[in-house]
Parts: C-alpha cells; sequence; structure tokens
C-alpha cells in the first residue's frame, strides 16, 4: 500500500547510494528463488510481457481517502462558516465584523484543503486505469507508461535494477533506474509491480520472487515462467467490472490469518467501491505507434495469452497453444 512515484516523485539527479549499490539486481544473474508473477500480468505471449503498476492493486485507496476527507471538511468547515457569514449578516453590533472575518477566515481554510484533496484525488481518479510496463523481449527494451501520459523507453540490458527500501511502512520493491553516462547519477525511476516484505530464503521471498519472474522472462524466454500465469488483468482495452476489481482488492488480503481478513474486510469493501470511481472516471492508457508497432505478436505464437472479462487466462491462438502444451500447469513453488 504505498504510493511512492504516484503522489511524491521518485528521487532524481542523485547519486546511487550504498544500499541500492549493495543490492544491485544483475539481469543475466539467476537468484534461487521460484519466479512469482503477482497478478501483475496483463498480456504475455514470445515479444513481449505486460504488467500492472505497483499502485494497481490497491487502486482506489487515495480516491477513497481524498472523498472522504472532502464531504467531512466540506459538512463541517462549509457548515460552521456559513453559520457565523448568516449571524455576522443579522448582526448589527460590533461583534459582526468579528463573525465575518471568522467566516470568510473559515470558508479560505476550507478552500485549501478542498483544493489540496482534489489534487490528491486526481492523482488517481480522472487519470489513467493503470499505468503498464511492456517489457520486449525481442527488441531487449522496456517501456514505462508514467503518471504524467509519457513513455520511458529504455534498452533492458541498460537499466540498473536494484531493491529499494520505504521505510515508513518496512517494504521494499525492485526499482529501475536510468542512469546518466557515468553509471552513478540517477537520472529516473520506476518501480515493479509487487511491494511488500523482504525476506531472504524465505518461502515468501516474494519481492526477488517477482523480479525473478520478468528476469527469466526476458533472459530464457515464456515458455520458462508462462505455466504458473493462472489469471491476466482484464485491463488491456477495456476497464475491468466491478466484481474483477473487487476481487483484485481482496486478493491482497487473501493469505491473511483469520482474524485479520475479517478485521481488514471493511476496508477492502471501502476501498473496492471507491475504485470503481476511479477506474470509471479514467481514461485506458493507449501506447505511441511506435512501441506497438516493434511489439508486433506473431500468429500462432503458442504462448500468447491474455485475460477474458472475468481475468481468467485464456490462450490467444487456441489450437496452436493445446498444440505445443502450453496452458497453466500450477502456482509458483515455494522456496527450499
Amino acid at each position: 500500500m504505498d504510493f511512492l512515484g504516484l503522489i511524491v516523485k521518485y528521487p532524481a539527479n542523485r547519486r546511487l547510494n550504498e544500499q541500492e549499490r549493495a543490492h544491485h539486481l544483475k539481469q543475466k544473474q539467476r537468484l534461487g528463488v521460484e519466479p512469482h508473477y503477482q497478478l501483475s500480468v496483463i498480456k504475455m505471449n514470445s515479444t513481449y510481457l505486460e504488467s500492472v503498476d505497483k499502485w494497481f492493486a490497491w487502486k482506489g485507496m487515495i480516491s477513497a481517502l481524498a472523498i472522504i476527507l472532502l464531504a467531512i471538511f466540506a459538512s463541517t468547515l462549509g457548515l460552521i462558516s456559513l453559520r457565523w457569514l448568516l449571524e455576522a449578516a443579522g448582526d448589527s453590533s460590533e461583534d459582526s465584523g468579528f463573525l465575518l472575518a471568522n467566516g470568510l477566515g473559515m470558508a479560505c481554510v476550507f478552500a485549501c484543503l478542498a483544493l489540496a484533496l482534489i489534487w490528491l484525488l486526481r492523482k488517481e481518479s480522472f487519470a489513467y486505469t493503470h499505468y503498464p510496463m511492456r517489457f520486449n523481449r525481442k527488441t531487449r527494451m522496456v517501456h514505462v507508461f508514467r503518471p504524467n501520459g509519457t513513455v520511458l523507453s529504455m534498452p533492458w540490458d541498460q537499466l540498473y535494477f536494484t531493491l529499494g527500501h520505504m521505510a515508513q511502512w518496512n517494504d521494499w520493491e525492485v526499482r529501475g533506474h536510468v542512469l546518466d553516462a557515468d553509471q552513478a547519477t540517477v537520472r529516473e525511476s520506476f518501480a515493479l509491480s509487487y511491494v511488500g516484505s523482504l525476506n531472504p530464503g524465505d518461502e515468501h521471498d516474494f519481492v526477488r520472487a517477482h523480479w525473478e519472474f520478468v528476469r527469466r522472462y526476458m533472459e530464457d524466454g515464456p515458455q520458462s515462467v508462462s505455466g504458473q500465469v493462472q489469471f491476466c488483468m482484464p485491463i488491456d482495452v477495456r476497464r475491468e467490472t466491478f466484481k474483477v476489481g473487487m476481487e483484485r482488492v481482496f486478493a491482497n488480503i487473501a493469505s491473511a490469518p483469520f482474524l485479520l481478513y475479517y478485521l481488514l474486510f471493511p476496508l477492502c469493501l471501502v476501498v473496492s467501491l471507491f475504485r470503481c470511481i476511479a477506474i470509471n472516471t479514467s481514461k485506458i492508457p493507449q501506447w505511441p505507434a511506435e512501441v506497438e508497432a516493434a511489439s508486433a505478436m506473431t500468429p500462432g505464437d503458442p504462448y500468447a495469452m491474455e485475460g477474458d472479462t472475468t481475468g481468467a487466462r485464456v490462450a490467444v491462438f487456441p489450437e496452436a497453444a493445446s498444440a505445443a502444451g502450453v496452458a497453466f500447469s500450477a502456482p509458483p513453488r515455494a522456496v527450499r
């Protein structure tokens, strides 16, 4: 539930720090973890893998916070300021100026808070439904759809991947840095889809396992990871349904202990409701023509997959997939 990079930009024009050097993830180096797709896949084929952004899992949280706070401030500060203004209008004593000043001051405070909350709301609603990342293994390019609607395109082999730490939540993520010619100055950063705890050597080492999923796709091909993909997010050319969005939000707590699950149930329900608002007020992102042209899918590709309207994985070319024996086989195995 981290929104670094969406609300506040990643620090840029700075030197790589020691932590980033110590946790460097190399494109050619296989880690001792089983790859894990973490419900990130939108589409996958022999040409490219397209995944969701790291904010997608909890989309709706920002909108819920902004709209609920906006409603609270509107009902309290608005009524108080209106009351003072009305009292000032009907009061001919010397207190009327004081009441008028208080009413106008309260109205200004409300206006500033409202503008701040609207700014926050627009980071998620009235924006884009998601911010996809496309990993093209044939051109060896990575394309990242930025929150401002532009696209970052960089060679896979020139990106510096490392583990990034969000100290306030003690969460980690895999970040890709665009470095300057000196190979030490960070110009821009983005993150892969999964955010969570760092558990080296544990069966829940999902942060590095998700990196390994992307890395093996790019280095070893779709056959190395396609069997574990059971669901593909059905958001490429359409908005998700309320049911699919709700299932995605509740998937965040699917493995929580029984008591914690039911404590978080109301939160997830609220987020699901506001996720619907965020999705339906936002635009579906469109890749530039040159990115689409470089991502042409091979006809009859047995590894081509996408999601149906429910999110279930389906083959784009079912006959080719069946002939090659390509299908969902099993979820990712735990690390031993």
